[in-house]
This record gives C-alpha cells, sequence and structure tokens, in this order.
C-alpha cells in the first residue's frame, strides 16, 4: 500500500538525483530511502529508477508518477492546512454583500492579502443594498456589509468608516454636455440621466444625485457607465470608477456651476454586533481598518 513516506522519497530522489542526497534533504538515511523505494516499485508493479548508471535516472514510466505524484503531495498538503484551519476555527466562507455604489477597489488589495492569509477561505461577493443589504448581515446571511453611509446605523451593528469616496458628473465626449462651457441645474434637469437605482434609494444621495426629469436606472454601476460611454445620458458617480475611462477617452468630468467643492460620501463596513468572529473576517477588518489610518 502506498504511503506518504515513500512518495515524499520518491520525489526527492528524483529532485536532488540520488538516493544519497534525498536522504540528507530528508534527514533520513540512504538505507530507509532505498527501502522505501523499493516498496514502491513493488507496491505499483513498475521500475521507477534505471540504476544501471552512479546515478539513479527516472524511467518513463518513472517520469509519468513523477508529475502524479507531486499533485498528491500538493493535495496532501492543502487537506493538512484545511485541517489546521479548521482546528484554528478559520471561516469556511466570508460573505460580503456590496453596494453597487462602493468602488470594488476599495477593498481589492485587502482581499488579496486575506487570501495569501487564508487561502482555504472561500469569498463570496454580492450586490445588495438599502435595507436588503441591512437585513442580510442583520439575518445572518452576510457577514460584512459595505455600503455608503446612511442617516444612522441599527443599534444592533457594529460599523467601521473606511473611505471618503469623491463623486463626479461625467458624461460622453460625444455628449452635447460636454461642449458647453457653463452647465447649470436647469441644464441638466433637461438631459436624461443615468443612475444607479441605489444611488435613488440612498436616503443621503436621493435628493442631490436625482437632478434630471428624465432619469434611466441601472441595478449595477458598470452598466451605467456604459450607457454613458454610448452617449444616452450624464451620470453622477465615484472618481475612482471614472479615472480609467477618462484616460481612455470614453468619459469625461465636467463641473456644474452649482458645485463649489469636491463631493465626498463616506463609505462603511458593517457587521453583526456581537457576533463571534473569525480570524479571517477579523484580518478582513483590519486591514481595512489599517487603510483608513493611512
Amino acid at each position: 500500500m502506498l504511503n506518504l513516506e515513500q512518495i515524499s522519497a520518491f520525489i526527492a530522489a528524483a529532485d536532488k538525483g540520488s538516493f544519497s542526497a534525498a536522504a540528507r534533504y530528508l534527514g533520513k538515511s540512504q538505507s530507509s530511502i532505498s527501502i522505501a523505494l523499493n516498496n514502491l516499485e513493488v507496491g505499483l508493479g513498475i521500475r521507477l529508477f534505471d540504476r544501471s548508471s552512479k546515478y539513479p535516472t527516472l524511467t518513463e514510466q518513472g517520469m509519468r508518477t513523477y508529475t502524479q505524484a507531486k499533485n498528491l503531495l500538493r493535495q496532501v498538503k492543502r487537506i493538512q492546512h484545511y485541517a489546521q484551519s479548521a482546528l484554528n476555527q478559520v471561516e469556511d466562507t466570508l460573505h460580503i454583500a456590496l453596494d453597487p455604489l462602493v468602488p470594488m477597489l476599495l477593498v481589492e488589495r485587502a482581499l488579496d492579502k486575506m487570501a495569501q492569509a487564508f487561502p482555504y477561505t472561500q469569498v463570496k461577493i454580492s450586490k445588495s443594498y438599502g435595507q436588503q443589504l441591512t437585513d442580510a448581515v442583520l439575518n445572518d446571511n452576510a457577514q460584512l456589509g459595505l455600503h455608503l453611509t446612511e442617516k444612522g446605523v441599527p443599534d444592533n451593528l457594529d460599523f467601521l468608516v473606511i473611505s471618503q469616496i469623491e463623486w463626479v458628473y461625467v458624461c460622453s465626449p460625444d455628449s452635447k454636455l460636454a461642449d458647453m462651457a457653463k452647465i447649470d441645474q436647469d441644464t441638466l434637469m433637461t438631459h436624461r440621466q443615468i443612475a444607479c437605482a441605489s444611488m435613488l434609494e440612498n436616503p443621503v444621495l436621493k435628493d442631490l444625485g436625482k437632478l434630471s426629469q428624465e432619469v434611466w436606472q441601472t441595478s449595477d454601476q458598470d452598466d451605467l457607465i456604459r450607457l454613458v460611454e454610448q452617449g444616452l445620458g450624464w451620470a453622477f458617480l465615484p472618481k475612482t470608477m471614472a479615472l480609467e475611462r477618462q484616460a481612455g477617452g470614453t468619459l469625461i468630468a465636467f463641473e456644474p456651476e452649482f458645485q463649489h467643492a469636491p463631493m465626498f460620501y463616506a463609505a462603511d463596513l458593517i457587521w453583526k454586533a456581537n457576533q463571534q468572529q473569525g480570524p479571517a473576517m477579523r484580518y478582513f477588518i483590519s486591514l481595512l481598518s489599517e487603510r483608513l489610518a493611512r
């Protein structure tokens, strides 16, 4: 029967080029390595090494077996690491509810670091907003929620302000607005606006974000941007989402006459108060907290 000691000896001998080098690498005697390899060949019924020269070389069957053995050993290590994670009560899954108004850019680096620190924790990101997002966290359907600050946070939720998001007005370079030297509120009212549905329901943004008499709605900011790029209307969106398109020449930003200063709105990370937090969740929150401190 195969065992991990035999597989490890086989891989070490193939990698190091000799049984004695494999023995030194594994901290074992050369005789124990030879016995393990002989038993492995007997168990498999094939010759793995050609021993006719000074240094053993893999046979054709040995080379094929080597690839499978490496894959097997990697899988064993994954199982061992996963078992250790389970002992440490690391979460199998971290579910984050994300408001479409919040740029993914805010959490990309934290997610990357968490993936390295907790490689066996799966992440699920779902889009929701308003009361639906809050309920997902309160009802344990999501451990974390990320949304724009609302007028108040329920007492049974904890929160962390992770960023101040700057918002800008944008249109297509082909839009009539792009050629106007001055744009006032009346002008925006007579041109079609593209708005994300979650913005129109946000208690902070709904009065500031909706200006036009004709509004097309999307459920996602990416869809909103595509419609604006096609020249179907103007929009009000996070600056970070517009920068790449501006650089590519598909969007331009404009400042209406009534805008006297940059506009910022806070993004909150929320979670259920008194909730038992696993290591991955705690680490993710700490990363976003550090981001705010920088």
